[in-house]
């Protein structure tokens, strides 16, 4: 009998240092010989402002990032070039969003519309003569057409002959614009997903399994996954190339996700920027946050990009620009 007991007892105790030693403490999340190194820039450091809208690399690797309210910088690795739009052609200096095109054309999408420099390093703009263009979204597709998404007047593409505006009833408001592999590009509304094919349209919401009709980011990963984020639910979808579509859950607690933007890394891991709830890196296993409760410096996330050293930046809403070396795996 007591042999019997002794011998449950050491295998508890067994299990207990197994599992112990198995376990990740949140403190080990910064820890850089297990989870990188971390740099935090903010307006001491050079940047025009604190308040961080979008993240992108030019085919110079230069890092561009928008500052809405304080217009744009170009980080080249040394310091910060400021464009304002007392300063540069840029029309205005609340910049939503940005991207570069294939041939080197970098594109601002501004409250006023949107502001182009090319490569030669030549400003252009297109302002809509009769409406508000307040941009919210910008994607160049492979065959080269620019789609422009507003914050309620639809979306506008150019083909190469100027721009066209579309207005979709009840699809007004556009938040992020994606193209898949087949030419197919997803546009992210507040009231469902629009998939335009061919010059067809087809619908997605929340009655498809959508967390949410008011979708905040598209990405298609390099599986090609198209991961959607929205503002309601507690959890991120995904659709496969059969269109099946899955669920990750973040482990957010009782919060809503709230993603504001979708990233994968050089490792194939998916990060998620969120407004309330810090960043999420999920590894195709366990997603683990990063909030301030663990030493992140804010919880609120706007963008995240990433540099020509493959390491990434993440814009934050008030308390500026975070650099994440990944770890040596």
């Amino acid at each position: 009998m007591f042999k019997g007991f002794s011998l449950i007892i050491y295998t508890l105790l067994l299990f207990l240092l197994i599992f112990s030693s198995c376990e990740r403490n949140d403190y080990e999340l910064f820890d850089p010989d297990t989870a990188g190194t971390w740099t935090l820039y903010t307006t001491k450091d050079g940047l025009p402002s604190n308040s961080v809208g979008d993240i992108s690399l030019d085919r110079k690797g230069n890092l561009w990032v928008s500052f809405p309210g304080y217009g744009i910088a170009k980080y080249d690795y040394q310091s910060w070039h400021v464009y304002r739009s007392t300063t540069s052609p840029l029309i205005n200096d609340i910049v939503n969003c940005l991207t570069v095109s294939a041939d080197g054309n970098i594109i601002f999408g501004t409250l006023d519309g949107v502001s182009v420099l090319s490569a030669e390093g030549v400003w252009t703009s297109y302002v809509d003569p009769v409406n508000t263009m307040d941009v919210t979204a910008v994607k160049v597709a492979k065959n080269g057409w620019i789609w422009i998404g507003t914050r309620d007047k639809g979306f506008y593409v150019n083909t190469g002959t100027g721009y066209t505006n579309n207005i979709i009833a009840g699809y007004e408001r556009v938040r992020a614009i994606e193209e898949g592999t087949s030419g197919a590009i997803y546009i992210g509304t507040e009231n469902g997903l629009v998939k335009w094919q061919n010059n067809v349209y087809s619908y997605i919401k929340k009655t498809d399994g959508l967390p949410d009709d008011l979708i905040t980011s598209l990405k298609f990963d390099s599986r090609q996954r198209l991961w959607v984020g929205t503002e309601a639910g507690k959890n991120v979808v995904w659709y496969d190339a059969g269109g099946t579509l899955h669920k990750v859950n973040l482990m957010t607690g009782s919060d809503s996700v709230r993603i504001r933007d979708i990233f994968e890394d050089r490792r194939g891991h998916i990060w998620f920027a969120t407004s309330r709830n810090g960043l999420i890196k999920y590894d195709g296993v366990v997603p683990r946050s990063f909030r301030e409760y663990n030493g992140f410096p804010e919880n609120s996330v706007t963008c995240i990009g990433e540099d020509k050293f493959g390491n990434l930046w993440i814009g934050l809403k008030s308390k500026g620009l975070v650099k994440y070396v990944l770890p040596i795996e």
